[in-house]
């Protein structure tokens, strides 16, 4: 069983989860280990388009509208329906890969033919998942509407799958604590474009001290409890740039804090290297990931980061930033007023983020996930 089939319900070569996938199957395609991909649609991709198999306009109408509702209704029906399009293509002499959520069906198929089968999956376990979202969900009285019925879904895909894939050491930490095999686990850390983002070469001292949050703004990614820690400091001369998409539920929410001196809301950019290459830390408290990219591009840009251990970066407290504890405003005010303080550490922490970084590419992630497969499939 010498090659692999690959699927994912969403858009390859899109963003988030559709932009780690092109690489996934980019480093597959290199290693003569691809079948075909499966997907929703696709961008442009840079191998033949034999090897692609797509869904089309229908999945991503669904996918658009999908959006819009907040019960997460649509989404389900879409996995479903995808699912039951992908399972067509499963093949019995290859093995199969697909992400969580998207093929329990065919993940059925493919052992009903003797396939080898792994899944990935770039968050936490989904009952860790679940648990720590329902929890700050009721913490801050927001109806949580993450179903029953997908949670279902997800752990039974797990259980289903001879491996899964997961980006880092917390992800498989709380695989372990929910009693996943361990050796049924395979940890491949994610990638990023290192000559896109890169460090500045200006004096970012002669510009406002500049706080950067990239990402959704919603309750998982613990932008309010940034936002308390900047409204405690109250610094009148800095800046704090959330750049993301302010997800319905915490318009509320975001009131007391919309209007706080230096903060600065932008929806989207086309331009984010650039942003970070004119900001001086980068903050994520977010209260589960599976391996930030954020975290990634915001390292190849030469920033010092203040994170949470859950977000799943290669940050190494005290050495490329600090690790903070989630919800943890105190310690928020803290690591920012000693890096705000402090310059010559700033550009210390920066440039072994750098270093740190450096070896992982999107290239080095493809070879590493093929390599990782490839040994499974020859035991």
């Amino acid at each position: 069983m010498s090659s692999i089939v690959y699927s994912i319900g969403a858009r390859l070569r899109g963003g988030g989860i559709g932009h780690t996938a092109y690489h996934a199957v980019m480093g597959l395609y290199r290693c003569g280990r691809l079948a075909y991909v499966l997907c929703s649609s696709a961008a442009s991709v840079e191998f033949p388009s034999s090897y692609l198999r797509q869904m089309g306009m229908f999945s991503r109408v669904l996918r658009k509208l999908a959006v819009y509702d907040p019960w997460r209704v649509i989404d389900y029906v879409h996995c479903l329906l995808y699912d039951r399009w992908a399972a067509r293509y499963v093949l019995a002499d290859a093995a199969f890969y697909g992400w969580n959520a998207f093929v329990l069906h065919s993940l059925r198929t493919a052992k009903v033919r003797g396939c080898v089968t792994f899944i990935e999956r770039a968050s936490t376990h989904p009952q860790y998942q679940y648990r720590i979202l329902q929890e700050e969900y009721e913490r801050w009285g927001v109806p949580f509407r993450f179903g029953r019925w997908l949670l279902s879904r997800l752990v039974t895909e797990l259980q289903l799958a001879d491996y899964v894939v997961v980006p880092s050491p917390f992800v498989r930490d709380t695989f372990l604590a929910y009693g996943y095999p361990q050796e049924r686990i395979i940890m491949v850390s994610f990638g990023v474009d290192t000559r896109r983002f890169s460090p500045s070469e200006g004096d970012t001292d002669a510009r406002p001290f500049r706080v950067l949050f990239v990402g959704q703004v919603n309750l998982r990614k613990g932008v309010l409890y940034l936002l308390e820690a900047w409204r405690r400091l109250a610094w009148r001369d800095a800046e704090l740039w959330v750049v993301g998409r302010i997800q319905p539920e915490m318009r509320v929410l975001l009131q007391p804090y919309r209007d706080l001196p230096g903060v600065r809301w932008v929806d989207y950019t086309q331009n984010l290297p650039d942003l970070y290459r004119r900001s001086h830390v980068f903050v994520l408290p977010t209260l589960e990931e599976g391996s930030a990219l954020v975290t990634y591009e915001a390292m190849a840009s030469g920033l010092p980061l203040i994170v949470t251990e859950q977000a799943g970066s290669l940050v190494r407290d005290g050495v490329e930033g600090f690790i903070v504890p989630v919800r943890d405003v105190d310690a928020l005010c803290e690591k920012l007023e000693v890096l705000r303080a402090h310059p010559q550490k700033r550009v210390e922490m920066g440039k072994a983020a750098r270093r740190r970084v450096a070896p992982f590419t999107w290239e080095a992630y493809g070879e590493a996930l093929c390599r990782h497969l490839v040994q499974r499939l020859a035991a």
